[in-house]
C-alpha cells in the first residue's frame, strides 16, 4: 500500500513537472524547409550586420584619420590615430577576473593606457561586461566590478529535484541573475550606448543560434540604436542572457522566433573572422580608400580562463565531470581563435606591412579557486583582485601564446609585482608602479 501510494505520488509529481516544465519555450513550429529558407536569410543577415559594422568602424577611422593629417599640417604634434578593439571572453564567474582587469587598466598612463575602445566585442560572461567596457567610464567600470564581487545566492537556483527530466529546458532558473543584469544596465546606460553607436563605435555580443545552426554575432549598438521599434529594453537584455546562457545548464532566450544559447558554443571570443577579407574593417578600409594607409589596428583580449593545462584528478560525478569538459573545451576554444588570429596578424605584417598589434591577458595557469563551485563570492574576489593587479601593469598582457605553454605568469609572480609596486610606491620615482591593493 505504502509503495503503491510513493509510486502514485511520483508519477503525480512527475506529470506536474512535465506539465511545467513544457511551457518553459515556445516558438512557431517550422518545417525543414522553411527552417532551411530562415537559415539563408540569417546567413544573409549575418553579411549584412558584418559589412555595416565595418562601413561604421572605417567612417570612424577616416574621420580620426583625417582629424590627424589636418592637425599635422598645422604644425601641431598629436598621438596618430590608432583603431582599438577589445574582445573579452566567456569564462562563467571567472569574468570576475575580466571585470578586475579593466580596473587595474584604469590606472596605467602612457602609450598601453586604458583606450576609448572603437570595438568591443563580449561572449558568454564576456558579453556581460562588454556594455560597461564600451561606455568605459570610471562608474560603469566599478559597477560591473561591484557585480562581479558580490554574486547573490539566487542568481543560480537549481529548478526542482526533476531537472534530469529529459524535456526539461534547463538546469538552473537565472532569473535572479537577469534581474541584476537588468538594474544595473540601465535604461539610461543603454540610452548612452545608442549614442555612443551613432559616433560609429561598436559594440557585438556573440550568441549561438541552436534552431539554424549558426553563430550570430549582434551589432547591440545599433539594436539600441532602434530599440523602440525592436523590443526595447527587453531585448538587449535578452541578447545579453541568450549569450551568457550555457547549453542545458542555463535557460535558453527565444530571440526572433528561434532559440538561442551561449555564444561560447560557436566561438568563445570574437576577435574577427578574416582580416584579409573584403567585408572586414581593413577589407573595407581598402576598397573605400585604395592606396590609403589605414590607422594602426590594436586588438585587446581578456580571456576570462587560463590558457595553459591544468592538469587534475576529476571526480567521476557528472558535475565535476561536465564543469571540467566545458572548462577545457572553452580553453580549447579560446587557444584555437586567438593562434588563427596571431597567425594573421603576422601575414599582415610581414607581407602587406600593416601596422598591427595583438595582446591577451589571461588567469595564471596555477590558478586554484580558493573555493569549491561556481559563483561563490571567495573565488570571484580572487579573481577581482588577481585581475586588478595584472591589470595595473602593462607588462603582463602577451602576444604570444608560447608564453602560457608554461606557468611563466604564476601567482606567485603576481604577488611579487604586487611586492615590487609597494617598495616603489615607498620610493617614488617616474617610474614607480601603482601601489597593491589595500585591504
Amino acid at each position: 500500500m505504502k509503495r503503491s501510494f510513493r509510486v502514485a505520488t511520483l508519477g503525480i509529481g512527475i506529470g506536474v513537472t512535465a506539465l511545467l516544465g513544457s511551457c518553459g519555450v515556445t516558438r512557431p513550429a517550422l518545417s525543414k524547409e522553411e527552417l532551411a529558407d530562415r537559415r539563408l536569410e540569417q546567413i544573409e543577415q549575418i553579411r549584412t550586420d558584418f559589412v555595416a559594422i565595418s562601413s561604421k568602424v572605417v567612417r570612424r577611422m577616416d574621420r580620426e584619420q583625417r582629424a590627424w593629417e589636418e592637425a599635422k599640417a598645422r604644425g601641431e604634434e598629436l598621438p596618430a590615430p590608432v583603431l582599438d578593439v577589445l574582445a573579452i571572453s566567456g569564462g562563467g564567474d571567472w569574468g570576475a577576473f575580466g571585470a578586475g582587469v579593466l580596473q587595474g587598466w584604469r590606472d596605467v598612463k602612457g602609450e598601453l593606457a586604458l583606450p576609448r575602445f572603437d570595438v568591443v566585442t563580449g561572449v558568454s560572461t564576456g558579453a556581460l561586461i562588454a556594455p560597461f567596457a564600451y561606455l568605459g567610464d570610471d562608474a560603469s567600470l566599478a559597477v560591473v566590478d561591484d557585480l562581479y564581487r558580490s554574486p547573490k545566492s539566487d542568481w543560480i537556483v537549481l529548478k526542482d529535484w526533476f531537472v534530469f527530466l529529459p524535456w526539461r529546458e534547463s538546469f538552473t532558473d537565472t532569473s535572479g541573475l537577469r534581474r541584476e543584469v537588468e538594474e544595473n544596465l540601465t535604461p539610461e546606460r543603454i540610452a548612452r550606448i545608442a549614442d555612443e553607436s551613432k559616433q560609429d563605435r561598436a559594440l557585438i555580443i556573440g550568441t549561438t543560434n541552436l534552431d539554424l545552426g549558426l553563430p550570430r554575432a549582434w551589432a547591440l549598438g545599433r539594436e539600441t540604436e532602434h530599440m523602440n521599434e525592436r523590443g526595447g529594453v527587453k531585448r538587449v537584455h535578452d541578447i545579453l542572457m541568450a549569450s551568457a546562457a550555457i547549453p542545458g545548464i542555463f535557460p535558453p532566450v527565444v530571440i526572433d522566433d528561434t532559440l538561442h544559447v551561449d555564444g561560447g558554443t560557436t566561438a568563445n571570443v570574437l576577435l574577427g573572422a578574416n582580416l584579409r577579407s573584403e567585408q572586414s574593417v581593413l577589407g573595407a578600409w581598402r576598397r573605400t580608400f585604395p592606396g590609403r594607409t589605414p590607422p594602426k589596428l590594436r586588438f585587446w583580449a581578456i580571456v576570462n580562463n587560463t590558457l595553459g593545462d591544468s592538469p587534475s584528478i576529476v571526480a567521476p560525478s557528472w558535475p565535476d565531470i561536465m564543469g571540467k569538459s566545458l572548462t577545457t573545451l572553452s580553453r580549447s576554444s579560446t587557444k584555437s581563435s586567438l593562434r588563427a588570429f596571431l597567425a594573421q596578424a603576422e601575414l599582415l605584417r610581414r607581407a602587406e606591412n600593416v601596422d598591427i598589434e595583438v595582446r591577451f591577458i589571461a588567469v595564471p595557469n596555477d590558478f586554484v579557486p580558493p573555493v569549491d563551485g561556481a559563483f561563490k563570492k571567495e573565488t570571484m574576489n580572487t579573481l577581482a583582485d588577481i585581475g586588478l593587479r595584472l591589470g595595473r601593469d602593462p607588462a603582463n598582457w602577451r602576444t604570444q601564446l608560447a608564453d602560457f605553454e608554461e606557468p611563466v605568469l604564476t601567482i606567485e609572480k603576481v604577488v611579487e609585482q604586487d611586492k615590487k609596486a609597494a617598495e616603489n610606491a615607498a620610493q617614488p620615482s617616474e617610474s614607480a608602479l601603482p601601489a597593491p591593493i589595500q585591504r
